[in-house]
């Protein structure tokens, strides 16, 4: 059973809708949820595992501690063919299939409606399922299949790493996989063997937690958490021996980290201990251990399934940017087609983004008048963007987007973007907001081309980043301006430009910046006789410098020591990054 979308509203710090309040998770393994602290990211993450959980609410629980809010969670599930073979779903399969579309999929809806008075109570949980043929919602329990703890079995596990777990909580991680892993054993194979006298109980034990299947485990584990900490590895040691009677048939585990040395064998003189171990290793040994989980419980791999959701508070802390990127790496690999697990990791780091990845995509997240949104882009929107078909094809693009500028996913985290052409204006106006440091969240974005600009445009109006365009008119002509003030042009890339523009402009609840010109290119329209003669760009440096080079001359020797002058503004590269902080 692979999750489709989840949507949320009133829950925790989240509201304004269900519609708004969706992430879709179709041709999509790996998510990140970006967004400013205390939007609601953790809160998104913590409402899939309520809702699997049938956590009972509380009334934190409802958006502002209002009655007049009714928590709701709806989830879109496609079942396939393994899904009609599950306990909880093969004896009711062929009334479930009279919920699900011809794309099996299967649309459900729980509704927690709080009761005011001196006290907020609860009415009974409602839940849902649409009607696909006649379009509307019944009261129907998980599409007939009745119970939350019977539904629940079927549903995509969801594991949930905290952004800073306790050393019990790390235990309690371990000790559940591995609980499982014994509870299968003993439902299959050794139930009659319980009952038998009280002297076989340790050679029960014993084949439960068989050791060949836990070093297995191990040793999977390790291959992963040693792609990050080559000279560490994860080591599992029997805690204790509980008695044994027929409820209590387990042992309990510990986890400590063994240090390698230079020949690889263990270090006997550096600590073990969980507290003497860093913050970012025990994290990724978290990881590392919950992503080999279905070969702990002998889940067999079949591509396209996906049997768990990870939801992973902020991967990033904690470590440094080289492991920051290896991490990175194993989180893409781990959700890959034959995986069974989707990822989404709630995220403050630009670094854990890797925009080349296919089935993969960004949320951002915002909260305005305290209502929060949702805008994502995935593989689709990024293949119509830039005009491609395949995988392979967009990859390349991507690769090339990078190329241009390595640091193009920071500015997903910006509240406003400049877009020009070239390391010229970059490098200036980069060079003023330093100098200036003004009360603005502006992010310049090298495009490395004019004719990039459109894609960037599409992508900032989808993530609802406010933009503004510096760019050279080159050869197109203006043709006057429209109703909304927009410079007309109805040739060359501009036009393309003044498009976008123009559609952006009419977009509900999203603001456009400012389309702003040079004519004909950067280096005559500061050489223009409206500017300043001793604040021109001067016409004897050097083109095989380069831009760059020119550039930042020009920014040091003519422009930052004039900034207090009037006579600045006649600079048309300084009066348009003075009106797009002032607008």
């Amino acid at each position: 059973m692979r999750i489709i979308s989840f949507g949320v509203n009133n829950f925790r710090g989240i509201s304004g809708g269900i519609e708004n309040n969706t992430i879709e998770f179709k041709d999509s393994n790996t998510i990140f949820l970006i967004g400013q602290n205390n939007v609601g990211k953790s809160s998104f993450l913590k409402a899939y595992d309520f809702f699997y959980k049938n956590i009972s609410v509380t009334p934190e629980d409802i958006f502002r501690i209002d009655p007049e809010n009714q928590i709701e969670f709806e989830l879109v599930l496609q079942l396939d063919e393994f899904d009609f073979k599950k306990e909880a779903i093969k004896n009711k399969k062929e009334g479930l299939k009279k919920w699900l579309n011809e794309d099996n999929l299967l649309r459900i809806r729980k509704v927690i409606k709080p009761k005011a008075g001196k006290k907020i109570t609860f009415e009974k949980t409602e839940n849902l399922t649409w009607d696909f043929e006649n379009e509307k919602w019944e009261k129907k329990n998980y599409g007939g299949i009745g119970l939350d703890s019977v539904f629940q079995a079927a549903l995509p596990t969801p594991i949930f790493i905290k952004a800073m777990p306790t050393e019990s909580e790390v235990e309690l991680i371990i000790n559940e996989i591995l609980k499982q892993k014994a509870k299968l054993k003993l439902e299959d194979k050794e139930r009659q063997e319980l009952k038998e006298a009280q002297e076989k109980i340790q050679e029960l034990q014993d084949k439960i937690y068989n050791p060949e299947s836990i070093s297995s485990y191990k040793e999977e584990v390790n291959k992963n958490f040693q792609e990050l900490f080559p000279n560490t590895k994860i080591e599992l040691e029997e805690k204790d021996k509980i008695k044994w009677t027929e409820n209590s048939i387990g042992k309990s585990f510990s986890i400590h980290f063994e240090k390698n040395n230079e020949n690889g064998e263990k270090d006997e003189s550096i600590p073990t201990n969980y507290d003497k171990i860093g913050h970012g290793a025990v994290r990724s040994a978290i990881f590392s251990l919950l992503l080999m989980k279905d070969i702990a419980e002998e889940f067999e791999r079949v591509e396209n399934r996906k049997d768990y959701i990870v939801l992973f508070e902020e991967p990033e802390l904690f470590l440094h940017p080289k492991l920051m990127k290896q991490l990175r790496s194993l989180i893409y690999k781990v959700s890959e087609t034959e995986s069974p697990y989707q990822i989404i990791c709630a995220s403050h780091s630009p670094q854990m983004i890797d925009i080349t990845k296919e089935k993969s995509s960004l949320v951002r997240m915002v909260k305005s008048n305290s209502e929060t949104r949702l805008y994502q882009i995935n593989d689709e929107f990024l293949k119509q963007s830039k005009k491609v078909q395949t995988k392979d094809e967009l990859k390349q693009e991507m690769n090339e987007v990078l190329r241009f500028n390595p640091f193009i996913c920071e500015s997903f985290y910006a509240d406003e973007v400049v877009l020009v052409e070239g390391p010229t204006e970059e490098i200036i106006l980069r060079g003023y907001l330093t100098e200036t440091n003004p009360n603005k969240d502006l992010f310049i974005v090298n495009c490395g081309t004019v004719n990039n600009i459109p894609f960037y445009q599409k992508v900032f109006s989808k993530f609802s980043i406010k933009y503004h365009v510096i760019c050279d008119t080159d050869a197109s002509v203006q043709n006057g301006n429209d109703e909304n003030g927009l410079p007309i042009f109805d040739s060359g890339i501009q036009k393309t430009i003044y498009t976008q523009f123009s559609s952006d402009y009419i977009k509900e609840n999203y603001e456009t910046g400012l389309f702003l010109l040079h004519r004909t290119t950067f280096e005559p329209a500061h050489q223009d006789v409206n500017v300043n003669e001793d604040l021109r760009y001067p016409d004897d440096y050097n083109v095989s410098d380069g831009k760059p080079y020119n550039a930042n001359l020009y920014w040091k020797n003519k422009l930052q020591p004039n900034l207090d002058r009037k006579e600045i503004l006649s600079v048309p590269i300084i009066k348009y990054i003075r009106d797009i902080i002032n607008l």
